[in-house]
Parts: C-alpha cells; structure tokens; sequence
C-alpha cells in the first residue's frame, strides 16, 4: 500500500547567521529571564515559532500564434526554464508568541536587511529545505541562493478580543536560484 503525504515531513530552519549579531545581543538577555524559557539564543527563539513554508510550483505562460483564419495555437516558450513566470519565492509562516517578540525581531531582521545600505542584501547561503519519506529519511533538498528578504506580513492588534488565540504572521523571500538536490539512495 502507498502512504499518502504528510504535510509535516520537512525540515526548515533559518540559518545561525541570519540574525545579526547586534540584534541577537539585544533580545538574548530578554529570553534568558524569561521564566521557565528553555530557549536563549534569538535564532533558536525564532526557528521555533516556524509553522508552516509555501514554495510555489513553476509555471509558465504559453505563447499564443493566431493564423489564418483565426485560429490560436498555443507553444511553449523556447525560452529556458530560469527565465519563465516560475514564481520564486517563499512564504515561511510563524506562529506569534507572548508580546510578539519574535514578531519585532522579524521586524528588526527586514530592516537590517533592506535599510543597512546595501552592504548585505542577501539573506546569508544555507536556507535550504529538506523533504523526508515516513522512516525519516531526507531524499529531496531544496537550496535558494541570493535570496532578498522581501516582506513581512501586517500585526493585527484589537481590544475586541482579549483571549489567548493561536495567531500567526508572514515572512516572505524571494530568491534567485532554485538547487533541488533528489537523493534517492538516502
């Protein structure tokens, strides 16, 4: 019997580096009084709040030839793949704790990105996702390169409601290069 997919057969992380060091300095000494927090490095704080990654799939627009009498034929481009409508982003979903902290950190994190002059506009190599079989065995990678951190979704506050509610936010990326790696032998 085939098994169907499971959604959570994946591994992603963002890397050691991706916070800054200044940044990270600034939020370590709040995780570490927290009570109870297990948690004291800022990238590890971050990484556990990943819920959910959309990696959209490629596609293309076919070219249209009308002849005579009004026929439309379709072809695919005879341009390569790379230069086609494949939508090269990412979507990675996180879940929001406890005062947002790590909403505010994404926050920081975009702005060292975009705003510090242009001295580092790459996300730093090593984002990578890993897909497993159900024995827990990685068989696809997927690797972006020169990736640009490209947005982060609204903060929705309300008195309406003071429950404590599972709320997430967006951090969107756009990269440059796809490397998918398939190794079947495990």
């Amino acid at each position: 019997m085939l098994l169907s997919a499971r959604n959570n057969q994946f591994l992603f992380n963002f890397p050691r580096t991706f916070i800054p060091k200044h940044i990270a300095d600034k939020y370590r000494p709040y995780l570490n009084k927290m009570p109870g927090n297990m948690i004291t490095e800022p990238i590890d704080y971050l990484n556990y709040g990943i819920q959910s990654l959309n990696l959209p799939g490629p596609t293309y627009d076919p070219v249209t030839q009308t002849d005579f009498p009004g026929n439309v034929r379709k072809f695919r481009s005879s341009l390569p793949l790379s230069t086609t409508d494949e939508p090269m982003e990412m979507t990675v979903t996180m879940q929001a704790f406890d005062g947002y902290v790590n909403y505010w950190m994404a926050r920081e994190v975009f702005q060292y990105y975009y705003v510090q002059d242009g001295k580092v506009p790459y996300v730093p190599e090593g984002v990578g996702i890993q897909v497993m079989d159900s024995e827990g065995i990685i068989f696809v990678t997927c690797k972006m390169h020169r990736m640009l951190y490209q947005g982060l979704s609204a903060l929705d506050l309300n008195f309406s409601s003071n429950t404590v509610e599972f709320q997430t936010f967006d951090m969107t990326f756009v990269y440059n290069d796809l490397e998918i790696v398939v190794d079947l032998d495990g």
